[in-house]
């Protein structure tokens, strides 16, 4: 993955003053909810600058981004969970993976909104509209499982609470928040995840719930130099809180030039000669799940047809 340069130096000095990223994993009320908070200040503003997103794509894609995260600690070692969603609003759709030890990157499928009036809130409802959301668990043993559900709020999180209900069975709370200055920077980003576990009582889940609506945007949280321990000990320090795992999240992308370079040494030599004569020159292929682009020259696409003869 190439990193883009976050260039802007007031997100720069902000980036180095506020808490670090990361995912708290822990347990609550004697095992019974189990529980995830990240913050992610750094991972949104690096896929915004390496996306080169404006302000809504950078919500959006945020948003899914987050929620990944906080679904890298539903699967287990060695799996891969992606979130997907297919609308029929402006945004299209987006697709967010994460590894099970926080690596996230994703995509947005369309991610040049045009907005034709001045935007009245943050709510992203009018840019999803209707559609599915799908989630993927993948182990790399066999096929993919794959819960579909229809969309009910347009809202990235709610529709994750309804997912889980819907397709799992399981009684889950989700809240996902980014933050940005007057001047349209990303200033703090975090999610937070609940869900409910044998044994629970339904009072108990609910207080959880009330506790979450009460709490402070994460996002202003975050953009204020607080960190997550500050939130947990704030906010549910009477919730007996347990087994507090502390791990990292990042923006993260597995792509690199051989690995694309090594994708076109595999490919036909009818195909390598159609790309010689056709050009354009120097060549770039563009990894849409982290926006990274890579050149390849004339000469070098040759070599590789000289090989394959």
């Amino acid at each position: 993955m190439i990193i883009a340069p976050i260039s802007d130096p007031v997100t720069k000095e902000h980036l180095n003053n506020i808490s670090p990223d990361g995912i708290t994993r822990f347990t609550m009320l004697q095992g019974t909810i189990k529980g995830a908070l990240v913050s992610g200040t750094r991972l949104v503003a690096q896929a915004r600058a390496n996306h080169d997103l404006g302000i809504i794509e950078s919500l959006a894609l945020g948003q899914a981004l987050l929620s990944a995260a906080l679904l890298s600690t539903t699967i287990k070692e060695g799996t891969k969970l992606t979130l997907q969603v297919s609308c029929s609003g402006p945004l299209k759709g987006f697709s967010a993976e994460t590894t099970w030890d926080g690596k996230v990157r994703g995509y947005l499928y369309n991610d040049t909104v045009k907005i034709d009036r001045p935007l009245e809130s943050f709510d992203l409802k009018p840019f999803i509209g209707s559609g599915t959301l799908s989630v993927i668990r993948n182990d790399g043993r066999g096929e993919p499982y794959t819960g579909h559900i229809e969309l009910v709020h347009g809202r990235i999180a709610e529709d994750l609470t309804e997912y889980f209900l819907r397709s799992e069975q399981t009684k889950t709370a989700l809240a996902v928040s980014v933050r940005f200055d007057k001047e349209g920077r990303v200033s703090g980003a975090g999610g937070l995840f609940f869900q409910a576990l044998p044994g629970v009582q339904d009072l108990d889940m609910e207080d959880t719930e009330d506790r979450m609506r009460e709490m402070p945007s994460l996002g202003t949280w975050f953009a204020s130099g607080k960190s997550r321990q500050n939130l947990l000990d704030e906010w549910f320090r009477a919730f007996e809180l347990d087994h507090i795992h502390e791990g990292p999240v990042q923006f993260y992308c597995d792509c690199s030039r051989d690995r694309f370079l090594q994708f076109l040494a595999a490919m036909q030599k009818g195909e390598l000669e159609q790309m010689l004569a056709t050009g354009p020159w120097p060549m770039e292929i563009h990894c849409h799940n982290c926006g990274s682009r890579y050149q390849f020259p004339r000469d070098e696409i040759a070599s590789l047809i000289q090989k394959n003869a």
